[in-house]
C-alpha cells in the first residue's frame, strides 16, 4: 500500500523521526507548513504555542506538493503542545483533505501527552479508519532508541 507521511515540527524532532520513518519504509513524506510561521523563542514559544492551542487557532497551512487522495495510509507526525497536537495538524485534520484513508499519528513529547490522542481520534473524521498511535517521548535524549520503537510500531500497523 502506498503511504505518505505528514508532519508538523517546530523544533525538530518530529522533522527528525519522520525523516527517518520516510527512509525506513521508502515513502513519501511532507512538513505542513503554516502560511506564517510563528518565530517565537524561549518562554514566548511556549506562551505563543499553548494559547494558540488553547484558544482552537487553526492557522491557514501552504497548499501541500503531495496529494493526499493518492495514497492509501498516511502518517501524521506532532509535536505536542499544551497536551494537544500543533494548531497545523489541527487545520489538516480540518480541512477535508485526508477521506477514506487508513491514518496512524505519531507524536513528540517530553512526558506531557494530556489527551492528543483522544483529540486526533474524534477530529479525524469518521470516513478515514484510525490504525494507531505511537508516542515518541524524550526525543531529544534518546533519538536512537526512539527511532526504533517509531519503526517497530509503524511497521507493526501499516499494510504492506
Amino acid at each position: 500500500m502506498k503511504t505518505l507521511i505528514l508532519y508538523y515540527s517546530y523544533e525538530g524532532h518530529t522533522k527528525l523521526l519522520a525523516d527517518y520513518l520516510a527512509v525506513q519504509l521508502h515513502c513519501d513524506i511532507e512538513r505542513i507548513m503554516p502560511v506564517k510561521e510563528m518565530k517565537s523563542t524561549g518562554f514566548s514559544k511556549f506562551f505563543w504555542g499553548g494559547s494558540q492551542v488553547v484558544m482552537n487557532i487553526k492557522p491557514t497551512i501552504a497548499e501541500l506538493a503531495h496529494r493526499p487522495e493518492d495514497y492509501d495510509q498516511i502518517l501524521i507526525g506532532s509535536p505536542i503542545w499544551a497536551g494537544n497536537y500543533a494548531p497545523a495538524i489541527g487545520t489538516l485534520l480540518n480541512s477535508g483533505l485526508i477521506s477514506n484513508k487508513k491514518v496512524g499519528y505519531f507524536y513528540t513529547h517530553e512526558g506531557g501527552e494530556g489527551r492528543s490522542v483522544d483529540r486526533f481520534i474524534q477530529n479525524l473524521g469518521f470516513d478515514n479508519q484510525f490504525i494507531g498511535a505511537c508516542s515518541c517521548m524524550n526525543v531529544q535524549k534518546e533519538p536512537e532508541t526512539v527511532k526504533q520503537q517509531l519503526l517497530a510500531w509503524a511497521l507493526e500497523h501499516l499494510a504492506d
